[in-house]
């Protein structure tokens, strides 16, 4: 990975980081205040703006749920100031004391402002479950 890949990475671990953490002012950071910021939570509708970006992140924040979110198989591509981050997103949470856990496929698309990478999209879609192949009818 080049230097310049590896701070989009670190960038894209931050953005994680900051979710996790449930870091609103850490999220602020992160993204470049556009009005043309966009971002797509799993199942989701599209939040168009900035302001709209950063009020979905403050509900998620203060819900009752604890979410722990790591990416994983991440691949990061760069042209210029722009770079994107494709990911899988594996999630745990806890909603009412019942731990659930899943998948998500993730884009995340960064812009270089100031010498920094600032997230201006982020669009997750949830992995669908596929049942493991049949056992051939051994049991265990």
């Amino acid at each position: 990975m080049t230097p310049e890949q590896q701070a989009v990475a670190t960038a894209n671990e931050a953005f994680y980081d900051a979710l996790t953490n449930r870091d609103l002012p850490a999220m602020e950071r992160l993204w470049f205040p556009a009005d043309w910021a966009e971002c797509v939570h799993p199942g989701g509708v599209a939040l168009r703006s900035w302001d709209e970006v950063r009020d979905g992140w403050a509900l998620i924040f203060t819900g009752a749920s604890t979410v722990m979110v790591a990416a994983t198989d991440v691949k990061v591509h760069l042209v210029g100031d722009i770079a994107w981050v494709s990911c899988t997103e594996r999630l745990a949470s806890t909603i009412d004391g019942r731990m659930t856990t899943s998948a998500a496929h993730a884009t995340n698309i960064f812009v270089r402002h100031d010498d920094e990478w600032r997230l201006v999209l982020h669009h997750a879609s949830p992995v669908p479950f596929v049942a493991p192949p049949d056992s051939g009818g051994l049991v265990n």
